[in-house]
């Protein structure tokens, strides 16, 4: 799987639950008319005085009946905003499956240069690893099998890497740095044309910030002082627009 891939893949999952947010909101604000009701009943063969719900969605019409394990609350705008929320932290997993794809794919060619960073002379990957590592290539050897050594660095520093987020701008910079490429922003900067990229890198960073919070505080306001919890609002606009920002800044990194 190319790191391009992995990113589709999960974005389209985000995409997927926004889509099942937009067509199952409920939108209905009245009760059921008595004469839908009883027809809609004969229909299904159900008694007529069964406790029916109609939700009203976009794209579908649910009718639940006595004992169904949801209710039309269950779909109301404040409980569907959590698949708001979930769209959101699957667009930054999607980016973060990506760095960590290029990373791991373009290390070790990146390591053969001659003249390596600062950073990348400084990295480096734990005793313990290294050392499981060694005898894995030494029972390898002992056994005749064929293995490459530098598939198994690569599985190593994979081991490890996949335990660090990158996600903020200064992470991913950093994970860039780790193969061979220094100028990610300037890069960027001059592909799009900009005069420079103080509001781009705002973007990614309040993505990110606002999916910590929804995963690390479940959405909930700071120093909240009795009462009943109530979650921080989220714009089906702001979800929408990050899904847009993460898919070009992808885009732009493909270009490096």
């Amino acid at each position: 799987m190319t790191p391009r891939q992995a990113f589709d893949d999960v974005i389209f999952r985000a995409n997927r639950l926004l889509r099942i947010h937009d067509g199952l909101i409920n939108t209905r604000q009245r009760g059921i008319r008595s004469d839908w009701k009883k027809g809609f009943c004969t229909l299904m063969h159900w008694k007529q005085s069964a406790n029916i719900q109609r939700v009203d969605g976009k794209d579908a019409v649910l009718v639940l009946r006595d004992g169904a394990a949801l209710s039309k609350d269950d779909l109301n705008h404040d409980a569907m905003d959590d698949l708001l929320r979930s769209t959101l932290v699957y667009g930054v997993s999607a980016l973060d499956r990506y760095v960590h794809e290029r990373v791991c794919k373009g290390i070790i060619k990146a390591y053969r240069e001659k003249n390596l960073s600062k950073e990348q002379k400084d990295f480096s990957i734990p005793l313990t690893l290294a050392l499981s590592t060694a005898e894995s290539l030494r029972k390898a050897h002992k056994a005749r099998k064929a293995v490459r050594p530098a598939n198994e660095i690569r599985k190593a520093i994979q081991e490890m890497l996949h335990t660090r987020p990158f996600q903020s701008w200064k992470d991913i910079d950093s994970a860039f740095r780790l193969i061979g490429i220094s100028d990610m922003a300037g890069q960027i900067q001059s592909n799009k044309g900009l005069g420079d990229l103080k509001d781009y890198k705002k973007k990614l960073n309040s993505i990110v910030e606002r999916r910590h919070k929804i995963v690390h505080e479940g959405d909930l306001p700071r120093h909240e002082r009795g009462g009943i919890a109530k979650k921080v609002p989220i714009l089906r606009s702001f979800v929408v627009s990050s899904l847009i920002y993460l898919e070009d800044f992808v885009n732009e990194m493909e270009k490096i």
